[in-house]
């Protein structure tokens, strides 16, 4: 079983593992040390494994689902969605869902996956997320 700690994003994260059967074989969950609404889950791909913390600091870059609070307190839900146009390339949009399920969705114009921001970078995509 992984256990510790990866600094990635603005935070220290402990790091717990599940294993599971079916093709995702490996569930990570992040929380951070400092911030306990502060988590993230991440699902690897079929055939993928974390094999150590630093593994689990590489694929933490783009979690499956970050969490982070807002300036209020309020727990809010971050996911990266492909959104696909029938002319055109394809965007990235980041969907913020809220505790009270309000959602919003914003362009997700950065490089790197939501695990390498920090929380007030994800709370400038909510206040620009309609």
């Amino acid at each position: 079983m992984l256990t510790g700690t990866v600094k990635i994003g603005g935070h220290e994260w402990n790091v717990s593992e599940e294993r599971r059967g079916g093709p995702q074989t490996q569930l990570l969950s992040l929380t951070a040390v400092d911030s306990p609404e502060a988590c993230m889950q991440i699902r690897l791909a079929p055939g993928q494994e974390a094999k150590t913390l630093e593994d689990v600091g590489l694929f933490a870059a783009d979690p499956a689902i970050r969490w982070f609070a807002d300036e209020a307190g309020f727990r809010w839900e971050a996911r990266i969605v492909v959104h696909s146009e029938p002319k055109g390339p394809d965007r990235e949009l980041v969907k913020f869902i809220s505790d009270a399920r309000d959602v919003r969705e914003g362009t997700y114009g950065l490089s790197g996956g939501l695990g390498l921001r920090t929380d007030d970078e994800l709370r400038e995509l909510l206040a620009d997320a309609s």
